[in-house]
C-alpha cells in the first residue's frame, strides 16, 4: 500500500492528465455499452416469432378496415348516448326518434333558422360553423348570440355571414348571462340531438348528423383565403369536404353512373367515432405483440438475475438489480420491439398487397407503432454517436498529451527553460513603441499622393498624435507601475538608446519583427452604426501604410552590428510564407489582413467597446484600471502595437510584456474568461492564424536560423501542443455543459464552441508546420555537424 502511495506521488502532471483521460474514456465506454443493444439470438427469435404470431392474429381476426362497420357500431353508441341524455333531462320517451325530438324542442339554436342559407338539410350542419363540435363552433355560437348573425360558408366554400331570421331571434339571449347560457349549454345539448340525426330521420336513415372534430376543423380551415384554392382529386377543397360529409365521395356507381345507395357512408361524427372503433380493433394485436416482447424480456432478465445472484429465498430478492430487468427505456428492448413491429408491419402490408385489399387491409396502428420504434432506434443511435464522438475527442487528447516517454525527446525542459525569452522589460517596451512611432513618422514624410496629399498628411499626423496619447495614458497600467511614463524619443535619441542596450539578445530581434508587422492607421475607437451596433471608427479608413517602404525604413534605420543586411526582408518573406501556408490550408482570405486590422475587428466582434473581462484577457490583468472609452482606445493602441501585458504571471527578469506571437501560447491572456478555450474563442480564427504566424516566424527565423536553438524551439512547440490539448479538453467540457444548459445559455455556448473549434483547427495546422520545420532544421543541423 505504501509503495502505491509513493508511486502516485511521483507522477508528473502529464501522466496525471493521461490517467484522467483514461478514466474518462473508460467511463464513456461504459456509457456506450449501456446504450448498445445486448440482444442475442433468443431475443431476436422471440421478437420475430411474436411479430409473426400477432400479424396472423391481425389478418385472421381483425380483418380489413371497414368504415361502414365502425360507423354502425358508433351510430348505435351515439343513439344510446342521446337517449340517456334526454332521459336525464326529463324525456319520457324510449325511442331514439322521441328522444331526439324532445332535445330539439328543448334546446333550439338561432342558426337553425338559416338552414336554407347554408345549403339545406344535407349540408347546413357542415357549412354552418355553429354546428361544429369544436372550439371554433363554440366561438361562433357565442358570436351569433351577441351579433344576431350566423357564420359559415356558401356553396363555393367562401366565408359567409347571414342575419338570423326574425322567427329565430327568440332563441337569442336577452342579456349577457342569458346569451352565454344559450351560446354554450343550449348549444351543446342541441349538438347532442343533431349527432343522432333529426327527429324525422333518427333511427331510420340516421339523417345528416353533425361533422366530427376532424372534418369540422378541415372545413373551418378551408374558409381561409390562403387555403381555398387547394385542389384534391381535381375538386376544390370545399367540394371535396362536402362530398366526404354526405358520403358520395367514395360511393360506388352502377353501370348508368348512378350512385349505389347502399355504398354511401357519410363521414360525420359517427364515422369519425367509427374510425376510432376500427383503430381500437386494430390495436389489439399490436398491444398483444408489445406485451409478449416486454413480458419475455422481463421474465428472462429476472431469471438471469436470480441465477447470477444465487437467490434461493424470497428475502434475497433485494439483490436483484431492477434497472437491468425493467421492461422499458432499454436499448436491448428497443431493438427487440423494432424487430417485432417491423416483422408485424411487413407481413401485414404484404398480405394487403397480395389480396389486393391495399389500404383497407393495412393495420395503421401497427404502422404507427413501427414508426415509433424506428424513431426510438434513431434517437438512441444519435445519442450513441454523440457520446462516441466525445470519447474519440478524449482519445485524441490522450494521444496528443505529452507523457514521460514524449518528454524524453526534449533533454532540456521545464526547469532549465521558460518563455521569458519572449518578454520585454519597461525599457524594451519603450523602444518598441518608439520604433513604431518613427516608422509612422517616416510613412508620413514619404506620403506621395498627388491628389489630397496635404489632407492625408494631416490625417496621418492626427492618427499618430491620438495613438501616442492612448499609449501614454495606458502605459502606467500596462507596465504595472503607477509612476511609469513612456518617453517619446526622436530618431537620434532612439538610436542611442538602442546602442546602449543588449541588442544581441533575443528581445531586440522580436522587437524588430513586431515593428515590421506593425501597420498603423487602424481604428482606435468604435462608433455606432445605423442599427446601434459598435463598429470600428471609419475616421482613418482612407489611410494606407506602404509595407515595402516601412520595411526599407527599418532596414536602413539601424546598421551593423545591430543586424545583418537583408534581415528585415528575411522576416517579411518568412511571414508571407507562413500566412500563405495557413491561408491555403484553412481556406481563409487573410492576405491583406494585418495584425492591427485583426485586433480592430476583434474588438467589435467580441465586445464593441471592450468589456473589462475581455480587455483583461487580451492585454493583461494590470490593464483593468481603465474603463469605458479610455479602456477601449488603450487596448486597441497597445494590441495594434503588438505587445501583450503579462500582469502577474511570474515571468522573470523584470519582464512586463510579451511579443513575437507568444500570446497564442496563453501568456498574458487571463483565464478569467474561460481559460485557453475562452481565449481562442474570443480571438477567433483569423486572429489565431495571425498570432500563430508570428510565433512561427519567431521560431524559424529567430530561435532556429539565428540562435540554432533546437531544444528551445521544440520546447515552444511542446507548449503550443499542450495549449491545443487544453483547448480541446475545454471544448469537450463546453459541449457537455451546453447539453445541460438553458436555451439562451446553449446558444451562447455553441457560438463560443464554434469559434474555438475554428481557432483550434488553425492551431493544429500551425502545429504540424512547426513540427515539420523543427525536424527538418534539426536534421540539417546534425548533418552539418557531422
Amino acid at each position: 500500500m505504501m509503495n502505491e502511495q509513493l508511486e502516485i506521488k511521483v507522477l508528473n502532471e502529464s501522466e496525471i492528465a493521461r490517467t484522467d483521460y483514461e478514466a474518462t474514456i473508460f467511463e464513456l465506454q461504459q456509457t456506450l455499452d449501456k446504450m448498445t443493444s445486448q440482444a442475442d439470438k433468443l431475443d431476436y427469435f422471440v421478437s420475430v416469432a411474436s411479430g409473426v404470431l400477432c400479424s396472423l392474429l391481425d389478418i385472421v381476426w381483425v380483418g380489413k378496415f371497414s368504415l361502414e362497420h365502425g360507423r354502425n357500431v358508433a351510430s348505435d353508441g351515439v343513439d344510446q348516448f342521446a337517449i340517456k341524455v334526454s332521459k336525464l333531462l326529463g324525456c319520457k320517451e324510449d325511442s331514439i326518434e322521441g328522444c331526439v325530438s324532445y332535445l330539439e324542442e328543448k334546446f333550439p339554436i338561432p342558426s337553425d333558422g338559416n338552414t336554407s342559407v347554408f345549403g339545406g338539410g344535407k349540408q347546413h350542419h357542415l357549412r354552418d360553423f355553429s354546428h361544429h363540435p369544436t372550439i371554433v363552433g363554440l366561438m361562433f355560437s357565442l358570436l351569433t348570440q351577441f351579433t344576431k348573425m350566423s357564420y359559415g360558408t356558401d356553396v363555393s366554400g367562401m366565408f359567409k355571414v347571414a342575419p338570423v331570421p326574425e322567427k329565430s331571434l327568440k332563441h337569442i339571449g336577452v342579456d349577457v348571462p342569458d346569451k352565454i347560457l344559450k351560446g354554450t349549454i343550449i348549444w351543446f345539448f342541441h349538438l347532442v340531438s343533431d349527432m343522432a340525426g333529426s327527429s324525422n330521420t333518427a333511427g331510420l336513415s340516421g339523417g345528416t348528423g353533425i361533422p366530427g372534430p376532424i372534418l369540422s376543423l378541415a372545413k373551418e380551415f378551408s374558409a381561409l383565403p390562403i387555403i381555398q384554392n387547394i385542389q384534391l382529386d381535381d375538386k376544390s377543397l370545399s367540394l371535396f369536404l362536402s362530398k366526404l360529409f354526405n358520403g358520395t365521395l367514395f360511393a360506388k356507381h352502377d353501370e348508368n353512373g348512378k350512385i349505389i345507395k347502399e355504398s354511401v357512408v357519410q363521414f360525420d361524427l359517427r364515422a369519425e367515432l367509427g374510425v376510432v372503433v376500427e383503430l381500437g380493433k386494430q390495436a389489439a394485436p399490436v398491444v398483444a405483440n408489445e406485451c409478449i416482447v416486454r413480458t419475455f424480456y422481463f421474465i428472462r432478465r429476472f431469471m438471469n438475475e436470480i441465477k447470477d445472484n444465487h437467490i434461493e429465498h424470497i428475502n434475497e430478492i433485494s439483490k436483484i438489480s431492477w434497472d437491468k430487468i425493467k421492461p422499458y427505456k432499454n436499448p436491448t428492448l428497443t431493438r427487440m420491439l423494432t424487430i417485432s413491429t417491423g416483422v408485424f408491419t411487413t407481413i401485414d402490408i404484404t398480405e394487403a398487397v397480395l389480396t389486393q385489399k391495399y389500404w383497407a387491409s393495412v393495420n395503421y396502428v401497427g404502422v404507427g407503432r413501427f414508426t415509433l420504434a424506428l424513431t426510438s432506434e434513431m434517437v438512441g443511435f444519435l445519442k450513441y454517436r454523440k457520446v462516441k464522438s466525445i470519447q474519440q475527442m478524449y482519445q485524441n487528447i490522450e494521444r496528443n498529451t505529452y507523457n514521460t516517454t514524449d518528454n524524453n525527446i526534449y533533454e532540456r525542459i521545464n526547469k532549465e527553460m521558460d518563455l521569458d525569452r519572449f518578454g520585454l522589460n519597461i525599457k524594451e517596451i519603450e523602444i518598441l513603441y518608439n520604433l513604431e512611432n518613427q516608422k509612422v513618422i517616416n510613412d508620413i514624410e514619404k506620403t506621395s499622393n498627388i491628389i489630397g496629399k496635404e489632407k492625408l498628411i494631416n490625417l496621418k499626423k492626427e492618427w499618430l498624435a491620438e495613438w501616442k496619447e492612448y499609449i501614454s495614458a495606458g502605459f502606467p497600467d500596462f507596465v504595472s507601475d503607477k509612476d511609469a511614463q513612456i518617453k517619446w524619443l526622436d530618431s537620434e535619441e532612439l538610436k542611442k538608446t538602442v546602442s546602449e542596450s543588449q541588442t544581441n539578445d533575443t528581445w531586440f530581434r522580436l522587437v524588430l519583427l513586431e515593428a515590421v508587422l506593425f501597420e498603423p492607421y487602424y481604428p482606435l475607437t468604435t462608433e455606432k452604426d445605423k442599427k446601434g451596433n459598435d463598429v470600428p471608427c471609419k475616421k482613418y479608413k482612407c489611410l494606407k501604410c506602404d509595407k515595402s517602404e516601412g520595411d526599407k525604413f527599418i532596414d536602413s534605420y539601424f546598421s551593423e552590428p545591430f543586424y545583418k543586411a537583408g534581415y528585415i526582408k528575411r522576416l517579411r518573406k518568412c511571414y508571407k510564407k507562413v500566412t500563405k501556408e495557413l491561408n491555403e490550408v484553412m481556406k481563409t482570405a487573410l492576405i491583406s489582413l494585418s495584425v492591427a486590422a485583426g485586433v480592430a475587428l476583434l474588438t467589435v466582434i467580441t465586445a464593441g467597446a471592450f468589456a473589462p473581462t475581455i480587455a483583461v484577457a487580451l492585454v493583461g490583468s494590470n490593464f483593468a484600471g481603465l474603463s469605458g472609452a479610455a479602456l477601449t482606445s488603450a487596448c486597441l493602441a497597445y494590441l495594434g502595437g503588438g505587445a501583450v501585458a503579462i500582469g502577474g504571471l511570474g515571468m522573470a527578469g523584470g519582464t512586463m510584456a510579451i511579443v513575437g506571437g507568444s500570446a497564442i501560447l496563453g501568456l498574458g491572456l487571463g483565464a478569467g474568461v474561460g481559460g485557453a478555450v475562452g481565449t481562442v474563442s474570443i480571438m477567433g480564427k483569423e486572429q489565431t492564424i495571425l498570432q500563430s504566424a508570428k510565433l512561427m516566424v519567431s521560431v524559424r527565423e529567430i530561435f532556429l536560423n539565428d540562435d540554432h536553438d533546437v531544444e528551445y524551439s521544440n520546447y515552444i512547440l511542446e507548449q503550443y501542443v499542450n495549449n491545443v490539448t487544453d483547448i480541446e479538453k475545454g471544448l469537450v467540457e463546453l459541449k457537455i455543459k451546453s447539453d445541460l444548459a438553458s436555451k439562451d445559455e446553449t446558444k451562447k455556448l455553441k457560438k463560443q464552441i464554434k469559434s474555438a473549434e475554428a481557432s483550434v483547427d488553425a492551431m493544429k495546422i500551425a502545429m504540424k508546420s512547426m513540427q515539420k520545420f523543427n525536424s527538418s532544421f534539426e536534421l540539417s543541423l546534425n548533418q552539418s555537424d557531422d
